[in-house]
């Protein structure tokens, strides 16, 4: 008989959509250690007109690919390129931007290749993506699939 009340508070609360609170009492511990656990960051997905020097790193690292970061506008722009590509209808996408600390970031990008049996340019290609983040004093890894 003492299962019956627990169900039916358990049943009450589904139906009414509340949540159980745990309260938490202090205890004396050691001083924690803060730890910057990886969360996803805010960023933005730039299309042209680019600065002048995002330009400029554009034509670097383009032909052969990589990426390369460049400080303008109080923003830190992450220039990425997949190198030559056979055909057209190749392109980057940024799957997640995670900040790792005060100023780190990783960025992980994947490079899709067109839909099979789509029609395609049938010209050379040099996909490129860039990224602006909001700390111009960022650090970035950039790790490519």
């Amino acid at each position: 008989m003492n299962i019956f009340p627990s169900l039916l508070l358990a049943a009450s609360l589904c139906v009414t959509g509340a949540q159980s609170v745990s309260l938490s009492h202090p205890t004396a511990s050691a001083p924690a250690v803060k730890e910057v656990a990886p969360f996803a960051a805010e960023y933005e997905a730039v299309a042209a007109p680019y600065p002048p020097a995002v330009t400029e790193a554009l034509k670097t690292v383009r032909k052969n690919g990589g990426h390369t970061v460049v400080r303008a506008n109080g923003k830190a722009y992450v220039v990425i390129s997949a190198g030559q590509r056979p055909t057209g209808g190749y392109r980057l996408v940024a799957d997640q931007v995670k900040r790792t600390g005060p100023h780190g970031f990783t960025v992980h990008v994947r490079v899709q290749p067109p839909a099979p049996g789509a029609l395609k340019t049938q010209a050379i290609s040099y996909p490129t993506l860039v990224i602006a983040l909001p700390d111009q004093q960022a650090q970035v890894k950039v790790q490519m699939r």
